[in-house]
């Protein structure tokens, strides 16, 4: 394999494992007769993560403290700036599987893909160690959201490794700063990108715990909103939701006009108004709510 391949690690506070991670991405692809371009690292550490980072060899960039999102699209564009034939991004908990990095390169070429995205659940035993039903719960539904923005048969919210072209990191927008696995996947979509999904191994974490996915299913809820905006869904379901209440509270008034022949002290004494007004008010503000977002989207895009 002679492609210059660029890798990308996100790091907080990984002091115990980068230095493992990075020896062990070089032996791998010394073995494999992968050339590595570059190994960069985006840090937002406080302890001596960039120090030992950069002793090992890696470039460092700033994550700039703003989240995991924020952190991997600087790591990504700067790592796409220098030209490699190739991007892989892995996660430095350790649970990356890295011999699969050629599997991820194979795959890249024999599929004609510019995105390449490991899956936990593509086949059984895959996941080394316990993983709690909630969890998988909550992987099931953005999996299932990833499914229905993309139209792609995806198994998996967010593995620890994919591969990805420069090409696709150039068009990457992000909207979200600790969304960037799921907005990946559907900016790629969106762009027109050939993704496929791999069966991944994920190993037990030996250091630390995940600041990422802590609580799976509260990360559903903090992600649902920036997904349902990073697709454009939330034009037609605020938008939708805001005429049809309005539309409806339209209907309510007419009704009762008819049944009080248009007399306005019945129509005060059934109180008629003020579900008139609850609906109108709620549908404006829900249309209107939706106005602001996609302005705010069209804005963050533009940054």
């Amino acid at each position: 394999m002679s492609k210059k391949v660029s890798f990308v690690i996100p790091t907080k506070n990984e002091a115990s494992t980068i230095g493992q991670v990075i020896g062990d991405i070089k032996k791998v692809c010394e073995e494999n007769q992968i050339d590595i371009h570059e190994i960069v690292i985006t840090d937002d550490s406080s302890d001596d993560t960039r120090k030992i980072a950069s002793e090992n060899g890696a470039r460092i960039v700033v994550g700039g403290g703003k989240g995991l999102g924020t952190a991997m699209l600087k790591g990504l564009k700067s790592a796409a700036r220098s030209n490699p034939d190739l991007i892989i991004s892995i996660d430095a908990d350790g649970q990356v599987d890295l011999n699969e990095i050629p599997v991820f390169i194979e795959a890249k070429d024999k599929e004609g893909a510019d995105m390449v995205l490991g899956s936990r659940f593509k086949e059984k035993g895959l996941i080394d160690y316990h993983y709690r039903f909630i969890n998988r719960f909550g992987t099931i539904v953005l999996s299932w959201i990833l499914r229905r923005f993309t139209k792609l048969p995806l198994t998996d919210s967010h593995g620890g490794i994919r591969a990805v072209t420069p090409d696709v990191v150039r068009e990457l927008e992000l909207l979200g700063t600790h969304t960037y696995v799921q907005e990946s996947i559907i900016d790629a979509a969106e762009n027109g990108f050939k993704i496929v999904e791999i069966p991944s191994k994920w190993l037990k974490r030996e250091h630390g715990k995940s600041r990422v996915v802590l609580s799976i299913p509260k990360y559903v809820f903090y992600t649902l909103p920036v997904l349902i905006l990073r697709s454009g869904k939330h034009i037609s379901y605020l938008f939708g939701a805001g005429v049809a209440l309005i539309l409806l509270a339209m209907l309510h008034v007419s009704i009762v006009l008819v049944q009080t022949k248009f007399s306005l002290p019945e129509m005060i004494e059934r109180q008629s108004f003020v579900l008139f007004f609850v609906l109108l008010s709620t549908g404006a503000n829900l249309f209107f709510f939706g106005v602001i977002l996609e302005l705010l989207a069209q804005v963050k895009r533009k940054n």
